[in-house]
This record gives C-alpha cells, sequence and structure tokens, in this order.
C-alpha cells in the first residue's frame, strides 16, 4: 500500500514534466511572438526604405541627370569627371546612380543601381540642358525655335574686356608677379585625396583696374568653358531684370499680379519685393530629399509655378527669406514680360545684355516651360562673369553704352532692410555690415559684393579697391570655398604698387 505522504513524491516527476513542458510551450509560442513581430517589423522598414527609394530615386537620377548633361554638353567636359566631382560626393546614396549617354542626340539618361525610375536630360543648341519632367525629348525639341546665340569669339580681337586678349604686358603697372603667381598657385593646389574635402577650383581669374592680371585652370577647363555657377545665376536674373526696366519699361515697383493670388495677401507681392526676397513667401531653401528646392528642380515642369503655388509665412516686406523659388518665379515674369516665346526670352539675355558685355560663353538653360531657371542654371566662364562683375563696378555703363538703368547698381548694392547683418541686395550679396565681424566676408572692405552659389562659386567685386575676383569649382566641403584668404593676400600685394 502506498502512504498519503508517499503519493504526492510519486506525482512530482509527473509534476515536474508537465511544468517544463508548460515552460517549454510558452517559451515556444514567445519565440514565435517575437519573430512575428519582428518579421513584421523588418517588413515595415523594408517597405519604407522601399518607399524612400522609390521618393529619392527620381531626385536623385534627375540630379545625376541634369548635371551630367550639362557637365558633358554644355561644359564640354568628361562625363566620368562630372560624375566623381557633381554626383558621387553628393551624398552616399547618389554612388548607386548609373548613367547612359546617347551622344548622337546629346541626352543622358541615368538609373538607380539601374533599376529605379530613370530619368533624362536633354541638350538643345543655345537652351543647354533641360530635365524631362512631363514631356518627351521630341515634344521639348518641336519647341525649339533656333534663339539668338552669343557673339562669336572671333569678332573679339581685342584686349580684355573689351575683347579675349589677355596681355600682362599690356599692363603699364609695376605689379610683383612672381608673388600674385605664387597666391594663385597656392590657391588651386590641393592639400587632401579625400574627394569630400578637396577645394576642386576649376577656374580662378583675378581683374585689377580693368584688366586680367592672373589666371588659372584646372586640367580640361579653359578660359572659354562655361561652367556651373548655381545661384551665382540669381545676380544675372536680376541684371536682366534691370534691362526690361530700361529698355521694355517694367515697373518692379507695380504688384506682380497673378490669378491665383488675387484673393489673399500674396495680391500684394511686387518685383521689389521678389529682387529683394521679400515677399513672405513660405518657401524652403532646403536641399535635402523631398524639400521645396529640390522637389522645384527636379520634379516640375515649371519652376516658377511651383514657387508662386506657395502660400504666405509673412506679409510682403516684413520678413528677408533667400529663396531659389523666389528667382524663378521671378524668371517666369521675364518670360511672360517679353512675350512668352523662347526667341524673345533669347533676344532679351543675349542680344540686350550678353553680347553687348562681349560675353561669348554664356549658356542660360530652361526648364519644360521655355522660361530660364533663373536661380540656378546659368553656365559661363570665369572671365564672362568678371565682364558682369565689371559692369556693376561701372554703374552699369559698357564701353559708353548705359546697359543697366541709372540708379539701379545703386538699388542692387543698397542693404535689404530686414536681411541679417545687411548682407543683400537685390540679388546680390554684400558686406554691409558696420561692424567688420558681422560682415558677410569679415576679411574684405564693406563695399564687396558678391555673386555667389553652391559649391563655392563666388565672383566678387570691390570697388574700393579696383579688384574683381572669379572662382569656380565644386567644393563639398560644407565649409566650402572661401575668397577671403586669397583675396586679402592679394590685397597685401597690390595695395604696395
Amino acid at each position: 500500500m502506498v502512504s498519503t505522504i508517499s503519493l504526492p513524491l510519486a506525482l512530482c516527476p509527473l509534476l515536474l514534466a508537465a511544468g517544463k513542458k508548460l515552460d517549454f510551450d510558452l517559451t515556444f509560442q514567445l519565440i514565435m511572438t517575437l519573430k512575428k513581430i519582428l518579421l513584421v517589423f523588418v517588413s515595415l522598414l523594408l517597405l519604407a526604405a522601399a518607399f524612400f527609394l522609390w521618393r529619392i530615386a527620381p531626385l536623385a537620377n534627375g540630379y545625376a541627370a541634369k548635371y551630367l548633361c550639362s557637365h558633358t554638353y554644355t561644359s564640354h567636359l568628361d562625363p566620368e569627371k562630372g560624375l566623381e566631382l557633381y554626383i558621387k560626393p553628393m551624398h552616399p546614396l547618389f554612388r548607386g546612380v548609373r548613367y547612359e549617354l546617347d551622344t548622337i542626340n546629346k541626352e543622358v539618361t541615368t538609373r538607380y543601381f539601374g533599376l529605379f525610375r530613370p530619368r533624362t536630360a536633354v541638350w538643345r543648341e543655345g537652351c543647354g540642358c533641360t530635365l524631362l519632367v512631363d514631356e518627351t525629348a521630341d515634344e521639348l525639341r518641336k519647341r525649339h525655335d533656333i534663339p539668338h546665340a552669343n557673339v562669336k569669339d572671333d569678332t573679339l580681337q581685342a584686349l580684355w574686356p573689351e575683347g579675349n586678349i589677355v596681355s600682362r604686358d599690356s599692363i603699364l603697372d609695376s605689379i610683383n608677379w612672381s608673388a600674385i603667381d605664387k597666391i594663385l598657385d597656392e590657391a588651386m593646389r590641393e592639400t587632401t585625396d579625400d574627394p569630400t574635402l578637396r577645394d576642386n577650383t576649376l577656374a580662378l581669374v583675378v581683374a585689377w583696374k580693368g584688366r586680367i592680371i592672373g589666371e588659372r585652370y584646372a586640367d580640361g577647363v579653359y578660359d572659354n568653358t562655361p561652367l556651373a555657377s548655381w545661384s551665382a545665376t540669381k545676380s544675372v536674373t536680376s541684371s536682366l531684370t534691370g534691362v526690361m526696366v530700361k529698355d521694355h519699361g517694367l515697373d518692379i515697383h507695380a504688384k506682380v499680379d497673378l490669378p491665383q493670388w488675387r484673393g489673399d495677401a500674396r495680391k500684394d507681392i511686387t518685383i521689389d519685393h521678389l529682387l529683394r526676397m521679400e515677399t513672405g513667401l513660405d518657401f524652403e531653401e532646403n536641399y535635402a530629399p523631398m524639400a521645396d528646392a529640390t522637389e522645384m528642380l527636379y520634379g516640375c515642369p515649371d519652376m516658377g509655378v511651383f514657387a508662386a503655388g506657395h502660400p504666405l509665412a509673412a506679409e510682403p516686406d516684413l520678413r528677408w527669406s533667400y529663396s531659389s523659388g523666389t528667382s524663378n518665379l521671378l524668371a517666369d515674369l521675364l518670360y511672360e514680360h517679353v512675350g512668352s516665346t523662347p526667341a524673345a526670352l533669347h533676344h532679351l539675355a543675349y542680344d540686350e545684355f550678353f553680347n553687348r558685355l562681349g560675353i561669348t560663353t554664356a549658356v542660360f538653360e530652361h526648364d519644360e516651360s521655355d522660361a530660364f531657371v533663373g536661380s540656378s542654371y546659368l553656365y559661363m566662364s570665369a572671365r564672362d562673369w568678371l565682364r558682369v562683375c565689371k559692369l556693376y563696378m561701372d554703374d552699369g555703363v559698357w564701353n559708353g553704352e548705359r546697359i543697366l538703368p541709372e540708379g539701379w547698381v545703386k538699388y542692387s548694392l543698397t542693404p535689404t532692410p530686414d536681411a541679417p547683418n545687411a548682407c543683400y541686395g537685390a540679388h546680390i550679396w554684400l558686406n554691409a555690415a558696420p561692424n567688420p565681424a558681422d560682415r558677410y566676408v569679415p576679411g574684405l572692405p564693406p563695399d564687396a559684393y558678391f555673386f555667389k552659389g553652391f559649391q563655392g562659386q563666388w565672383i566678387v567685386g570691390i570697388p574700393s579697391k579696383d579688384l574683381m575676383v572669379v572662382r569656380l569649382g565644386v567644393s563639398n566641403d560644407e565649409k566650402g570655398w572661401s575668397p577671403e584668404e586669397v583675396i586679402v593676400r592679394l590685397l597685401e600685394v597690390l595695395d604696395k604698387q
């Protein structure tokens, strides 16, 4: 007979086995539940990544297609070098972009890892490269009406700036040429092999007392190579506005009067507000994926219309806010004011402006609406950029002919009241802060002005020193290339003459 005490003891192995099975079942269920949760999380993560790639691929492909097209067919430079300079250092994701050149039709098509949502940019004679958004290449070319072209190089057999001849023998001043050459050589020298930290200066040209006294170019770049200028373009968009004022009666203080603005406070925006970046429009000057500026440049057929669709963040004339959308809206208005045809627009830009200055290399690129991309897409040689800079040094007069209206240069170089530290006029950066430490470039005189663009594009004029400097390149470091050290050193030499 089994005692009442020994019976529970006899059951212990059974209970222990049952407990172990229960613990195993619970553990197994917990593991399976965690696996399901992890699977769902990973699936959601993959879906999010796929969606992000789906959204960013057109922008990455659009960026790559546009700049490889311009680099290859507008600047006539090596596309592989363009890929290494302009595309890959921009973002790690851009290293996945693959491109194809159609050398017969002068098109560039890019695909993200060769798969995602290809984009194509098309080059047209006189128009440069246009990124396709809503149209096909054939549709875009059908509207091409052979616009006006630059004046030819061979018609300018005279000393710069009247012509294209540069000679130190023509300069009467006694200059320490070896010191100038040393400064320029050192400014071109790279101090690192890291592509994200290299200066990548493509052109550096200095003019003093109206003559070029030194110039340097990277391999494959020449004195007549049109190079990307990015936002320095804005200053020429302003200059074309000045031509419209002088020769076509444009009133910059009249209201823009877009139909879609008539029902709200945007109806009070004027061209003056556009020029001084005081429209109050809520435009995000940010080049992150899916930000306003990025969507505009790589996802819109009409960039000015995109900018005009933004609501107000502040009343006009009450807030300064730098905006590429504002410049493209201004470019759209110029297109409308000349008659909304590419031929009329090119007549304004080339016959009435570039050709009068002897500029031979300018290529002002268009979006699909046929307007210029007035914020970013003017390609021009460093020498020709100096010509525009000199026009402002000479109060808008060129060889005795008034190009810009009287008072335009003063207006353009007068600080906008709400711009911080008096840093901005009418589409031109200024150095006018009373306190030297607050100036845009602290080491330079307060009358210095700048046509400035992304990746270290600098066109600098200093009237009090009769000095101009142009630097074009592809600096991918966040701090970028600064003209301060080079110009300070140049002035130390020239002030002794």
